[in-house]
């Protein structure tokens, strides 16, 4: 090992975590796994409340244009689309708000995400949004997604997104798994949180049912990501400045040769 350079200060380290049951009950150890808790139907968590489209829609939307601007071309965004882990359980799966997966996969795509299968991998970054049962989705939604091997995992609660939290909720929560395999809250708050999947911040906009989800820029300013629709129009409006001006240089031109002639 080198030795640490004069008035430098030394890498921080800590210990592996892993998750380790000593000395279960015996019935425990012969007991079967019952994963009935974690079974979603087709129709189970999608589209759970009034906002829960708008919300999935615009951070959907500012992810498709961010790949537009940083020219990713490998990639496959989207939303409400089941990812199961366990073979022998098709059931104990989970339906990501939004979803991003590293390679674009080869059309049609699945009903179902079956990550035992070739070219069926989990997500690098996944949504939650908190619907109902706010407790449950705290408690089971990281352990489902570290189970799936999801790198990363937010989790957005709508309501909890004012000034007075309901007790014990935030808006915004970020999981990441470490090196060592350790899924780990990094972040609980009312939001800003970098994104390492996403290269940007994830940000809370608004309050109550009217907050939103938004992706700001790396550097700092605060500056949204716009969605598709926000950059088209942006766009637009640049293309009718630009030509507004060339016109009015145009009328000018004409004014001067008129003043030739005259």
């Amino acid at each position: 090992m080198l030795p640490a350079r004069s008035g430098a200060a030394p890498p921080a380290t800590r210990l592996p975590r892993a998750l380790v049951v000593r000395d279960p009950e015996p019935e425990e150890l012969r007991a079967t796994i019952d994963w009935s808790d974690w079974y979603l139907d087709d129709a189970d968590g999608i589209g759970a409340w009034g906002e829960h489209d708008e919300i999935s829609r615009l951070l959907l939307s500012s992810i498709a244009q961010l790949a537009r601007e940083r020219g990713w071309t490998d990639h496959h965004a989207g939303t409400d689309r089941f990812f199961a882990w366990v073979r022998e359980e098709p059931l104990v799966r989970v339906s990501p708000d939004v979803y991003l997966l590293d390679h674009r996969p080869a059309p049609p795509l699945p009903k179902q995400w079956q990550t035992w299968l070739p070219g069926h991998r989990p997500p690098r970054f996944a949504l939650e949004i908190v619907a109902t049962d706010w407790q449950k989705a705290y408690e089971d939604v990281p352990l489902k997604y570290c189970q799936l091997g999801c790198p990363e995992l937010a989790i957005f609660d709508p309501l909890a997104a004012t000034h007075r939290p309901p007790t014990g909720r935030v808006a915004l929560q970020a999981y990441r798994r470490d090196p060592d395999g350790a899924y780990v809250r990094v972040y609980a708050g009312a939001g800003r949180v970098w994104s390492p999947a996403l290269d940007s911040w994830l940000c809370v906009i608004g309050s109550g049912a009217e907050s939103r989800l938004r992706l700001t820029r790396s550097g700092g300013k605060g500056e949204l990501v716009p969605t598709q629709e926000e950059a088209a129009a942006i766009e637009a409006r640049a293309r009718e400045a630009a030509e507004a001006r060339v016109r009015e240089l145009e009328a000018r031109v004409r004014e001067l040769e008129q003043l030739d002639h005259g």
